[in-house]
């Protein structure tokens, strides 16, 4: 199968809401009357963001997922996507299996593939998608990391921590075999997006916990100027007996508070949405609950972050996120 062949008969689709979609040198799209774009763009690496064990229609699905959870951290409404794609050489029985687990996620959420690129080298996927929020006064009506106010609640959309486990154990990080559910977790997230749509108009700032949940706790309280605390008993996770067990609480605590992958939402709103928000997380079958409060504090404390556990030690302090060049 040649490179064009393999173009035409794997990722060549109808897009019916492109003007001009697959086939020439670009696409031609454009948002709905009344409507911005929010763009975002992933690459996802052999051995740097996913195992070469894992399989291809898991890899297809992961691609969508982790672009879409950044849409649905801003609120926005899927339209378009853009894929890249790198292989060491065309396995035709692979890359079939890859567009099939990449075209059924693109399918859930009604996202249309409208062009892309193949080329040769070291196995990469490279993914742009392209969402959808109104305009109000020429405002575009999106969820920011700078919103979050002194007094607001923090939630998280669902639990952490069993991505990150199975991830250490996979790595060999840790000597314990993960659970079947902790490794779907790893390989296939699941994005929130219909819940950062129904969010768009309660919620004051929203992040996706891509990196872990310090890391992009520090991140919204930098942007929005203000210091969150979160109490450590109160986040959803599957690691619970394991946090207190000496062989392996030290590596818990790193899973549930410092590695990514899970791309659940954290998002901050007012103690009067509570009835409201606990209402959309029941109604969407998630198990997210609300796991701290936004602080006021001085210009360059903005961006402080503590983990307060059962006996009020910080369990935040030294921890860092992922980081591609750490």
């Amino acid at each position: 199968m040649t490179e064009f062949e393999l173009i035409e008969r794997l990722f060549t689709r109808p897009s019916p809401g492109a003007l001009v979609g697959n086939g020439d040198d670009a696409a031609v799209i454009a948002p709905s009357s009344g409507h911005a774009f929010v763009v975002t763009t992933d690459t996802l690496i052999e051995g740097r963001h996913f195992l070469p064990t894992l399989d291809p229609e898991k890899l297809g699905r992961r691609a969508v997922a982790v672009n879409l959870s950044d849409l649905a951290a801003m609120g926005a409404w899927p339209r378009f996507a853009l894929l890249s794609l790198t292989l060491p050489q065309i396995d035709a029985p692979w890359v079939t299996a890859f567009a099939r687990g990449l075209f059924d996620a693109l399918g859930e959420h009604r996202v249309e593939l409208v062009g892309g690129n193949t080329t040769r080298g070291p196995l990469a996927v490279g993914l742009t998608a392209m969402g959808e929020v109104p305009l109000s006064v020429g405002q575009p009506q999106v969820l920011l990391r700078s919103g979050a106010q002194p007094g607001d609640d923090v939630w998280v959309s669902g639990p952490l921590g069993d991505a990150g486990w199975a991830c250490l154990c996979l790595l060999g990080e840790i000597d314990a075999v993960p659970t079947a559910e902790q490794i779907a977790h790893y390989e296939c997230p699941v994005p929130r997006v219909d819940l950062g749509l129904a969010l768009r108009p309660i919620a004051t700032a929203a992040i996706d916990v891509s990196d872990g949940l310090v890391s992009e706790a520090r991140h919204l309280a930098r942007s929005s100027g203000v210091a969150i605390e979160i109490d450590a008993t109160r986040i959803p996770t599957g690691l619970g007996a394991l946090l207190s067990d000496e062989r392996f609480a030290q590596a818990a605590w790193r899973a549930l508070l410092a590695t990514g992958d899970a791309y659940e939402l954290l998002f901050t709103a007012p103690p009067g949405a509570r009835a409201r928000i606990s209402e959309l997380l029941a109604q969407q079958g998630l198990d997210g609950t609300r796991i701290g409060r936004v602080l006021a504090v001085a210009a360059e404390e903005a961006g402080m972050v503590r983990v307060l556990d059962a006996r009020g030690e910080d369990r935040a302090a030294g921890r860092t996120g992922w980081d591609h060049f750490a």
